[in-house]
């Protein structure tokens, strides 16, 4: 999907947690996610909707609350690698 855009929007009033909708450059819904507040080590779910019945990515942490973390990107299906986030520090 090189070139792909996409647009991200959080929902503002979440009660302990926050909701993320990903849209397609068309409009249509592309993902969900709701990430628990409060989390040590980030585990991040990607669903294709609202129900949360068909899991697509998983986003996680290598390490704990770290300033400048690697996050795996892996497909939830088949279980490969995608790649790898990395967060630059300060």
């Amino acid at each position: 999907m090189a070139g792909t855009e996409f647009t991200i929007r959080k929902k503002i009033l979440s009660f302990l947690g926050q909701k993320f909708h990903i849209y397609k450059s068309d409009g249509s819904l592309l993902g969900f996610c709701k990430q628990k507040a409060f989390k040590l080590k980030e585990d991040i779910r990607i669903f294709t909707d609202e129900t949360m019945s068909e899991e697509r990515i998983v986003i996680k942490a290598r390490s704990i609350m770290d300033i400048s973390a690697a996050y795996e990107v892996t497909d939830s299906k088949s279980g490969e690698l995608l790649g790898v986030l990395q967060r630059r520090g300060l």
